[in-house]
């Protein structure tokens, strides 16, 4: 009798440890977004390690073009926007995608960093202290 309860209770623990795949089906990645999800990692992985000639590399030439501006030299202010750039900013954005394995249209995202917050309005009428 002590034996069937040991079998009967590892009979358990194995049916209670083993699950059903239709939800890891049902979550994977269409194919072609997949490989652009990969493709966006490597990117911003060489982009994130100041390895911005192996980034150029991921590029369609038209979109490595607008961000060296035809000197094959990323220059230091798209280095910054290149760096404030997400994944999960580009892996949304519906024109980012592949062409030929590169990626296009990674440079309509890139952040606007030369703007600066607008310095709050002093009213030169009232004192600072009362």
């Amino acid at each position: 009798m002590p034996r069937l309860r040991y079998w009967a209770a590892i009979a358990l623990v194995i049916l209670s440890c083993s699950g059903t795949r239709s939800g890891e089906e049902d979550a994977r990645l269409e194919p072609d977004k997949e490989k652009l999800i990969n493709v966006l990692t490597l990117f911003v992985e060489a982009v994130q390690g100041d390895r911005f000639d192996m980034a150029m590399g991921y590029l369609t030439p038209e979109e490595k073009s607008r961000m060296t501006e035809g000197s094959g030299v990323v220059t230091p202010p798209v280095q910054r926007q290149l760096k404030a750039l997400r994944l999960s900013t580009l892996a949304s954005k519906s024109g980012v995608r592949l062409d030929k394995g590169k990626l296009e249209g990674v440079y309509a995202w890139l952040p606007n960093l030369g703007r600066t917050p607008a310095e709050p309005a002093r009213d030169s009428t009232s004192p600072l202290l009362p």
